[in-house]
């Protein structure tokens, strides 16, 4: 008889789990690898697509085509000399005093103002006269675009942004006040250098800047209401102020702040994405920010922030494309569509909707005071107001700008005391320049200006 085979015994049930368990784990791992790997590359793909599309990966790049001051003195020293002097503090005080002036400047001449409140309106343009002399003085200076500190974190921007707010309100004061004093001219040039210093905006357009950037805007605009209806500007000035709100809210305003946005989270989030790509399409000399994401330590965390941020350049990809159409699209596709043309909305998505509008607001408003102004040189070279807005083309203004609303022209109507430059507004009704709200109603139907006609002495 052979030997027989001797039986294996079986391992012990223990080892078997535990076996188990050590391979689960390990198929886990590599999983994790994998997956961990493939969402970096799919993070890098995005970013591949952004530089082949030639679109700016970096603030640099965003500053490439703002026209540089590359010689002799440049208006952004003073600039910011001026506003790192402001006591960023003072900006509710002085937005006080500039909505009482703004209600009752249209009906109270100067010596009607109350004197205590003349004195201290008198007494803080004194005091500031340091800083308005700054800003003054790199008014007639080309001016290179400066950060006011996002590099330096959200703490310190947020302090330069209420010193910009004060200076904002400030100046605004001063072309109030020399308004009220028949000083048009000066008030004029008050007005152009608050214009001037809003651009500095230009070099960051991120979202809460953009926010920023075009509520000032707003405030310039109704201090250039303000002077055409009580004022008289001489043509010269009238051009000046033409030009120069042409240019601090340009037609691409909405694409180039969603281009800023996604620098900015390029660069904090650089580190998330791989090392060779980072090196070949993200080098830049702006210095590391302090709110960069730190990576975590775990393969499930990394994939997470990984896949977010492929999401995030995806969306904001879809936003630039719905920004470079002609108005209203951005409106129809971002704020009416955006559940139905990008599934259901990211919070991105969701959150880029209230800028769509206020950018849309603003470029109405801003454009009709742009033909109000142009109107109003007309009517100093012809004694008279023009029929209609094709009179002032191309003399006053190259063509009649469009409504963001409608894509169409901007409206205009004239009475015998008034006229009033509008846009149809959100609901894209003609409501004959209605900007005024009707009884009831939370808002005007109409967005634009009036002005009370004053025939030329």
């Amino acid at each position: 008889m052979g030997k027989e085979l001797k039986k294996k015994k079986p391992l012990p049930w223990w080892r078997r789990i535990l076996l188990g368990l050590i391979l689960i784990a390990m198929g886990l791992l590599t999983a994790l690898m994998l997956a961990s790997y493939v969402v970096g590359r799919q993070l890098g793909a995005e970013v591949i697509n952004i530089s082949e599309a030639g679109e700016p990966l970096t603030f640099s790049d965003l500053e490439a085509g703002l026209g540089q001051s590359t010689a002799g003195e440049d208006a952004a020293r003073y600039y910011f000399e001026a506003l790192m002097s402001i006591k960023p503090w003072d900006v509710g005080d002085l937005a006080r005093v500039n909505t009482f002036y703004r209600r009752n400047i249209l009906f109270l001449p100067a010596n009607q103002f109350p004197d205590k409140l003349r004195e201290r309106i008198t007494q803080n343009l004194v005091d500031s006269r340091p800083v308005l002399e700054k800003f003054d003085k790199g008014a007639a200076l080309p001016l290179s675009h400066f950060d006011i500190g996002i590099e330096q974190g959200i703490q310190v921007c947020a302090t330069n942004l209420r010193r910009v707010r004060t200076a904002a309100f400030l100046l605004s004061l001063r072309t109030l006040n020399l308004a009220l004093q028949g000083e048009d001219e000066n008030a004029a040039d008050s007005a152009i250098i608050m214009l001037k210093m809003i651009r500095i905006f230009d070099t960051r357009p991120i979202m809460v800047l953009h926010a920023a950037k075009v509520a000032l805007v707003g405030l310039v605009c109704e201090d250039i209401r303000l002077l055409l209806e009580r004022g008289r500007l001489s043509e010269k000035s009238l051009a000046k102020l033409q030009k120069a709100l042409l240019e601090a809210i340009p037609a691409n305003t909405l694409e180039r702040m969603f281009f800023g946005e996604r620098v900015y989270q390029l660069e904090i989030g650089r580190n998330l994405i791989p090392e060779d790509i980072t090196s070949r399409l993200l080098q830049d000399k702006v210095p590391d920010l302090p709110e960069r994401v730190l990576m975590p330590g775990t393969f499930r965390k990394r994939l997470r922030i990984r896949q977010r941020s492929t999401w995030y350049l995806r969306n904001m990809a879809w936003l630039i494309t719905a920004a470079r159409r002609p108005w209203p699209e951005p409106l129809d596709v971002i704020v009416d569509n955006a559940p139905a043309s990008a599934g259901k909305p990211s919070k991105l998505v969701s959150s880029a909707v209230p800028f769509v509008r206020l950018t849309g607001e603003v470029l109405a408003f801003m454009r009709c005071t742009v033909l109000a102004i142009a109107i109003e040189r007309y009517r100093f070279s012809n004694g008279e107001l023009p029929s209609s807005l094709d009179d002032i083309c191309p003399g006053y203004i190259d063509s009649v700008l469009l409504d963001p609303y409608t894509g169409k022209k901007l409206l205009y109507s004239r009475d015998e005391e008034t006229y009033v430059v509008y846009s149809a507004g959100i609901d894209r009704q003609d409501d004959s320049g209605s900007i005024m709200p009707e009884a009831g109603e939370k808002g005007s139907r109409d967005r634009g200006l009036r002005i009370h006609f004053r025939k030329p002495e």
